[in-house]
């Protein structure tokens, strides 16, 4: 299958730039060829980078951050792992999720149960407050580095 990319660039309040590319490709719900958006993803930055930024954010050694964000994962794992969610304000909630195959009794369910049981993972829901601000954020358009319109709101 044959795709067709094209890009367009964003920035976000002056503090980012967001690409996305859109490719022409046929839609599952559509029997027509459409574009299709996705942002550009590049790279992950590494633990410790995250590290020497918040230090640097907030004037404080990077490792007093670094021994603050190990107590906030273990207490993340235990609490989650316990069954509870947990909530980062500004970021979101963590929770455990469980994704097992349905049975007529609990009988049979426990007599399978590794075959029964099919994902344990961690589910994130974002903050209320983060998907508003990213949602009411205004986007110039930028088109081979020229600025063109203001786009308000994209959510």
């Amino acid at each position: 299958m044959e795709f067709t990319v094209y890009s367009l660039g964003f920035t976000i309040m002056g503090k980012g730039k967001i690409n996305i590319n859109f490719k022409k490709c046929r839609v599952a719900y559509s029997d027509t060829e459409m574009l299709v958006g996705r942002a550009v993803r590049y790279s992950t930055i590494p633990y410790s980078s995250i590290i020497s930024y918040a230090a640097q954010a907030a004037s404080v050694p990077e490792s007093n951050i670094e021994i603050s964000m190990e107590a906030l994962f273990d207490a993340l794992n235990y609490f989650v792992m316990n069954g509870h969610s947990v909530q980062i304000p500004h970021l979101g909630t963590f929770y455990l999720k469980v994704r097992v195959k349905s049975t007529t009794t609990k009988e049979e369910f426990v007599a399978n149960f590794s075959k029964n049981l099919r994902q344990v993972s961690i589910g994130f829901l974002p903050d209320p407050e983060l998907k508003a601000m990213i949602a009411s954020t205004a986007i110039n358009t930028l088109t081979d580095g020229q600025e063109g319109d203001v786009i308000s709101g994209a959510g």
